[in-house]
């Protein structure tokens, strides 16, 4: 990640890259709304996929794997802010943007993570 002020340039001049994974999922279910994809598509996408490439044991909901997992209200309203962003530089071209979908309750292994504030 690049803080503000790489991002701050001109377009040309400016680093690379965006925060993304703080607004992928609410992203993704307007796609699932939309009826783009299914929900079944989106979650392969975000982690069966993923976790196949990178060769881990995560991803699926099976007996004897890894409870990672997350639980989401798809339809909680939010707005999308670049200042409110936990990324480091916070820029995203969403700013501003209404979406729905947050996660409200994490899972690592079965045991239940906090969520940023």
């Amino acid at each position: 990640p690049h803080g503000p002020e790489e991002k701050r340039l001109p377009f040309a001049d400016s680093a690379s890259g965006m925060a993304g994974a703080e607004t992928l999922l609410a992203l993704g279910l307007g796609l699932v709304r939309d009826g783009t994809i299914t929900m079944e598509r989106l979650f392969a996408l975000l982690a069966a996929n993923p976790a196949r490439v990178l060769g881990v044991a995560t991803g699926t909901l099976a007996i004897g794997a890894p409870a990672d997992l997350l639980v989401l209200d798809p339809h909680a309203p939010w707005q999308i802010d670049g200042n409110r962003l936990h990324a480091k530089a916070g820029n995203t071209p969403f700013d501003g943007l209404p979406v729905q979908g947050k996660v409200v309750r994490v899972f690592k292994g079965g045991t239940a993570l906090p969520l940023p504030a």
